[in-house]
């Protein structure tokens, strides 16, 4: 049915609607300056978010998702304000979804914030909503504590694929008082002992208090499955913004491969610029199976020996578009060009070495004794042994991306550019649940190979902000060409 729910609606100012209302809920109402061609609903122009009036669920139109090519998901939302609450809340966010060819995930995705603060995060990445599928109703439950003030509400897809939103609703549910089974609350319990005891920010929780509100908030719950919100929810108060629970089937997604599954791979790539500069752009690789791993790093090197075949007489490196994910094919790929041995540490606030230094070496990457990724053929080595090298980074350097940051920083001949990465330049150590999923906690920070630490955003050596995703017009690129042109001619 196509109708708007509203539980009250105030009014709205700028982009943020006041009251706790979906507004344009069946995605009929036309405004072509939001980036999805419909009112209230807002995506980035860049992403192919449009109005669809040959799909629908019914009604005049739906909301078409599809990921570009150069992106890992696309995703649309609009921002309510919550009312203030002297109690903790619960809501159900629905609509209908309809999916083509997903690679990962689709679903409703909600942020619920204090101010600027993001205090719980769900995208339905547990329920495995891929492939192809006519419309189904979906739905994702949230709470919202007394501190909320905000929540932004939309839908998402990760992974190529194309999906179509219809028919959303908002509505407030009631608090289950229902007692939890024995065999969730130790579930529960064990999950909490985890963080507690293990994560990096542990002391900046109130325990008692979060213990109180999560047992509260899986009242009711009868599967290993509803208990997941209820641990993010523990992992969000952190606010080290890198942990989060994997369920079994991202779990599984990422470590299986399919006969097929390099075909999608991200992989580099590269050009020689002006006929003086080796130029690689390196996205992120959501992998962890041999086969993914090893197709990535052997790629990325086999590019690096083509490209020196111009002999280049710097090189530029593009990390703007990694949001990260298995950091030692990285490091195996770029090794050439990062250089033989140590180049990092994971270590804690007090500049305690956790575990022996990052490395690659010969081909191979891994820390301290062990290997964790490796290329099939001769590893490539440089005439160089520190070739000039401009790194570039950006808000979308994240996690993985960051490492590969640390690790050229303090290499010789090498400096910075573009903007401050993501700030999650920290470490994570799975966790292992009893039904598969698994935490991934965040222990310990990032440093370079002279221990400096990091930690949060990695900030350049040379602030330029803007730039393109491409080598023309790209104040980026054009100051890291300047640098290197000051160096050829020492």
């Amino acid at each position: 049915m196509k109708s708007l729910c509203c539980i009250f609606l105030l009014s709205m100012v700028c982009n943020q609607i006041l009251g706790q209302s979906l507004l344009n809920a069946d995605c009929e109402a036309i405004d072509p300056n939001t980036g999805t061609g419909l009112q209230f609903w807002r995506s980035k122009i860049t992403l192919k978010t449009i109005r669809d009036e040959n799909i629908r669920q019914g009604g005049l139109s739906s909301i078409r998702l599809q990921t570009p090519k150069e992106e890992q998901f696309a995703s649309f939302s609009q921002i309510l304000a919550l009312p203030p609450s002297n109690s903790l809340r619960k809501y159900r966010i629905s609509c209908f979804l309809k999916r083509d060819s997903v690679a990962q995930f689709a679903g409703i995705w909600v942020n619920v914030f204090a101010g600027d603060k993001s205090l719980y995060f769900n995208n339905m990445g547990d329920k495995a909503l891929n492939g192809t599928a006519d419309w189904i109703e979906i739905s994702n439950e949230f709470f919202a504590d007394e501190a909320a003030t905000k929540v932004q509400i939309g839908g998402l897809i990760v992974g190529q694929g194309t999906a179509w939103f219809d028919d959303f609703s908002l509505n407030e549910i009631p608090l289950n008082q229902k007692p939890l089974p024995d065999t969730l609350r130790s579930y529960l319990t064990a999950a909490i002992d985890i963080i507690q005891k293990n994560a990096l920010r542990r002391d900046s929780v109130a325990w008692p208090k979060v213990i109180d509100r999560a047992f509260l908030m899986a009242s009711g719950a009868s599967s290993y499955e509803a208990c997941y919100p209820i641990i993010n929810y523990v992992l969000m108060k952190l606010g080290d913004n890198h942990s989060f629970l994997m369920p079994p089937s991202m779990g599984k997604s990422l470590s299986t491969s399919e006969p097929d599954a390099i075909r999608d791979l991200p992989l580099a790539t590269g050009k020689i610029l002006d006929g003086n500069y080796g130029y690689l752009q390196m996205p992120g690789l959501r992998a962890s199976d041999k086969t993914r791993t090893t197709y990535y790093a052997d790629q990325l090197q086999n590019l690096l020996k083509t490209l020196d075949r111009s002999k280049p007489k710097g090189w530029i490196l593009d990390l703007r578009q990694n949001p990260g994910g298995n950091c030692w094919p990285m490091l195996a790929g770029i090794g050439p060009l990062l250089g033989e041995g140590i180049c990092g540490f994971f270590m804690d606030p007090s500049q305690k070495i956790v575990s022996d230094g990052w490395f690659y070496r010969k081909g191979k990457s891994g820390v301290g004794k062990n290997v964790n990724a490796k290329i099939t053929q001769k590893p490539y080595t440089f005439p160089q042994k520190y070739p000039p090298v401009a790194v570039l980074t950006g808000p979308g350097t994240a996690s993985s991306g960051e490492v590969v940051t640390v690790a050229f920083r303090k290499r010789p001949n090498t400096r910075s550019f573009g903007e401050p990465t993501t700030g999650v330049s920290t470490a994570n150590q799975n966790y292992p649940l009893r039904d598969g999923a698994q935490i991934l906690l965040t222990v310990s920070i990032y440093a370079d190979r002279e221990r400096t630490l990091y930690g949060a955003k990695i900030i350049p050596d040379e602030q330029i902000l803007g730039g393109a995703k491409d080598d023309q017009n790209d104040p980026v690129i054009d100051a890291a060409k300047r640098w290197l042109n000051q160096v050829m001619k020492k």
